[in-house]
């Protein structure tokens, strides 16, 4: 690669017709560039606003949940997503129990009914 630039740079001194040519799309690829450049710079601008939002969304989603979870607003992102997969598991736990009870106390009404009570 070394020799290649440095037969560029001595084609560069000595004009000839061929770098005229070559100076006029260099040129154009300077403009090409330049808005290849603006419209990366762009995109990349818009990304970072996604990201943002994206962020924001994620944060008010957070405090969300440490409202939700009890004791979560002292408890770190890792600390409340475990919390919350245990709150999560004792609910389903008072659901059980509660649908064994129901159905416990709904026998309980039908045998009283049997022996009319």
């Amino acid at each position: 690669m070394e020799k290649t630039l440095a037969t560029s740079h001595s084609k560069r001194s000595s004009p000839s017709p061929s770098t005229a040519v070559n100076t006029r799309t260099t040129g154009f690829d300077r403009k090409t560039r330049q808005k290849l450049s603006d419209a990366t710079a762009s995109v990349s601008e818009t990304a970072l606003e996604d990201d943002d939002d994206d962020e924001e969304g994620m944060e008010e989603k957070i405090e969300a949940l440490q409202t939700i979870v009890p004791g979560g607003t002292s408890l770190g992102v890792d600390a409340l997503f475990e919390e919350t997969a245990s709150y999560i598991l004792a609910l389903q736990c008072q659901i059980n129990a509660i649908k064994v009870l129901t159905a416990f106390l709904e026998r309980c009404d039908k045998d009283d009914m049997k022996f009319g009570g």
